[in-house]
């Protein structure tokens, strides 16, 4: 599977409008319901409490940085509990890809287009989502860059148009709800809020390219989130009232419905929807991307594009089937679903992260292998002067490469590998000079082929190969095996010197 890296803050735009999502539509109605004119109190004590959350998410992608959660969860807790894992956080994730096309669907159908069955809009959706996975996650999180500025300013348009309508007393008495009712809408909030947000370790940190800006860029967009999200439930109080907000299926896009200036710019919520449509696209891409690259590796598929297709169609499937009504869907998400993704999405990553501890798990490790193999790196560079340049891998033998190279002087260059036998190569070059190649083979017997040509000045190349008797593979000047080569370039520059050893 090919690697794909987004930047630290295109990471951010994703986080921002992934948190936000559908929780646009549906969560003012789900938070007032509980705590009436409390909800605005509730909703910010949720993004206060998020935070924990979030850090969990960023220590757990710090201890496994080069792991998706899916191959993070078969390196914790083992092959077979890994893959138990594995499974349960791929449902969660393409269950709720499914929910999001039916939100798609009755959203449209109830809102916009009556007569319209719900079916049209989820196929078309899933069309933008499958042809969005085939392109890559770096093509959506480019798009994801796009859609985020008109994202914002749709909802300052929003906030500024609707602030004529705001009633003050509809946020009174403060307070007067039980404790109980706040906290149980505070839970509703935190559950479609920030318990989503681990579907974003299948992307953080491995395919970001700065992993602390990627760090930071979590929190932001995440206190971005919610304080949009925290904007629309208190303007839904605000104007709409209480008791109207929470009976209201969408509140939000009733809310844009009241838009009214100066009795010229009136019903303007269609362009209101194009808001809501960019957090749910967002949302639901990551969740059956997720969901699709989990699978291919579950199943140590190198490439997951062909299972999109057949995905995408279960999806649309899937978003005809979850909910009979918009009732079954009320019921799910107030007593369902915060168990549910509490259990999947906060309370297994704590449980990995505690294990990985204990284990002493790092991710950083989870390319590298040994069998019987050994790995040397060594670099050292001089400006002006000379660069120096080690590299060794061993497969059951050793090999070494030295490499050293001079600004403006001279350019020593050797590599030696070897896979059972050993080849040595030494090469050193001067700039503007002539070129002079030497290339000695022994296969059994030995064939040697000189080639020089002098262009005013002197460069000399010398590569040697060996196959049948192995050679000490390091470039010392004074080995058993050595290849030398010395280059001087001054007011004379015809003047070169090559020397091997007798037993190259």
């Amino acid at each position: 599977m090919e690697k794909e890296i987004i930047s630290s803050r295109q990471f951010m735009i994703i986080t921002l409008l992934f948190s936000i999502g559908t929780a646009i539509l549906i969560l003012p109605a789900s938070v007032a319901s509980e705590a009436k004119q409390d909800a605005w109190i509730a909703a910010i004590i949720g993004v206060v409490l998020s935070l924990p959350i979030i850090k969990l998410f960023v220590a757990f992608g710090n201890t496994t940085s080069t792991l998706t959660f899916v191959e993070a969860n078969e390196k914790i807790l083992g092959r077979f509990f890994g893959k138990c894992t594995s499974i349960g956080f791929i449902l969660i994730a393409l269950l709720s890809a499914g929910e999001l096309l039916y939100f798609i669907g009755i959203f449209m159908k109830t809102e916009v287009m009556p007569e319209t069955p719900t079916i049209a809009f989820a196929f078309l959706f899933s069309i933008i989502i499958i042809y969005a996975a085939f392109l890559g996650i770096e093509v959506f999180a480019r798009s994801a860059e796009i859609l985020f500025p008109i994202f914002i300013l749709i909802f300052i348009f929003f906030v500024v148009c609707i602030s004529p309508s705001i009633k003050i007393e509809n946020l009174l008495p403060i307070m007067e709800t039980p404790k109980k009712s706040i906290f149980f809408s505070m839970i509703l909030f935190i559950s479609l809020f920030s318990f989503p947000l681990v579907i974003l370790l299948m992307i953080f940190p491995s395919a970001v390219n700065v992993q602390k800006s990627a760090q930071k860029g979590f929190y932001i967009g995440a206190i971005i989130g919610g304080i949009v999200l925290v904007t629309i439930i208190t303007l839904s109080i605000l104007v709409l009232g209480p008791a109207n907000t929470a009976s209201r299926t969408f509140p939000s896009y009733s809310l844009a419905q009241r838009i009214s200036i100066g009795n010229f710019l009136q019903r303007i919520e269609v362009i209101m929807a194009a808001m809501w449509i960019i957090s749910i696209y967002i949302r639901t891409f990551m969740y059956f991307y997720a969901s699709v690259v989990g699978i291919a590796q579950l199943f140590k598929i190198k490439n997951h594009r062909p299972l999109i297709f057949p995905l995408g169609m279960i999806i649309l499937g899937i978003s005809q089937i979850v909910h009979p009504n918009i009732i079954h869907s009320d019921i799910y998400n107030r007593d369902i679903w915060p168990i549910f993704s509490f259990v999947v999405m906060v309370f297994l990553p704590l449980v990995l992260l505690i294990v990985a501890k204990i284990r002493k798990i790092n991710g950083n490790q989870g390319n590298n292998t040994k069998s019987n193999c050994s790995t040397q790196n060594e670099s050292g560079s001089n400006n002006g002067n000379a660069t120096q340049g080690a590299d060794s891998n061993n497969n059951d033998n050793s090999s070494q490469s030295n490499s050293s190279n001079n600004a403006g002087n001279t350019t020593q260059n050797a590599s030696n590998s070897s896979n059972v036998n050993s080849t040595q190569n030494a090469s050193s070059s001067n700039a503007g000079n002539a070129t002079q190649n030497e290339n000695s083979s022994n296969n059994d017997n030995s064939t040697q082929s000189d080639s020089s040509n002098n262009v005013g000045n002197a460069t000399q190349n010398e590569n040697s190969s060996n196959n049948d008797n192995p050679s000490p593979s390091k470039s010392d000047y004074a080995s058993s095996n050595t290849t030398q080569n010395d280059s001087d370039t001054g007011n004379t520059p015809n003047s070169d010197k090559n020397k091997e050893s007798p037993e190259s």
